[in-house]
């Protein structure tokens, strides 16, 4: 989705009372951070929290150090770094480590987020997934987010479209 229309999307679902956050998302979006800074150009003096889902593959590479710099002068509140049976394979944990780093130096917000199978937590990927969680959290930042796969009504949490580039804004339901 282009910056404009990204605007567009944010601003129609705020006057709909999606005014909550903005969360970035969709495949890995540091992959293209160009995007990401004309993105948050366009919603920059929109007075509500924005997040970026990731991976954290960039934890080792020292240039995202100053991009995040950079993200955080426009408006950037958080990184939500996303960690779970799925991603585990793919990202080892000194890159994950390196991440949390990065982000807390830059006096970002890190939210921790893992994707569970069960409501339950039934199952043994469920409880690794908790096991591994808890093992990067520190005393200072212990923001998590477990989603469930089997989770219903999450329509009814928050407002997703499912484009190239994912949006999603939150709404206060009280």
């Amino acid at each position: 989705m282009n910056q404009d229309e990204f605007e567009d999307r944010v601003f129609e679902a705020i006057k709909e009372g999606y005014n909550n956050y903005i969360i970035i998302e969709g495949g890995e979006v540091f992959l293209n951070p160009s995007m990401l800074f004309r993105y948050l150009k366009k919603v920059k003096d929109i007075d509500i929290k924005k997040y970026v889902i990731t991976n954290g593959f960039w934890g080792n590479l020292d240039i995202y150090f100053r991009i995040l710099k950079d993200l955080k002068g426009l408006g950037l509140s958080g990184i939500i770094l996303e960690y779970d049976y799925f991603h585990k394979p793919f990202i080892d944990e000194d890159k994950l480590k390196d991440a949390i780093d990065k982000v807390l130096k830059n006096d970002l917000e890190l939210i921790l987020k893992g994707i569970l199978l069960t409501d339950d937590i039934s199952t043994y990927e469920d409880i690794e997934t908790l096991k591994e969680i808890k093992k990067l959290m520190d005393k200072k930042n212990n923001k998590v987010i477990f989603e469930s796969i089997e989770a219903k009504f999450k329509t009814e949490i928050y407002k997703r479209w499912t484009v190239d580039e994912k949006l999603i804004l939150f709404k206060n339901n009280a």
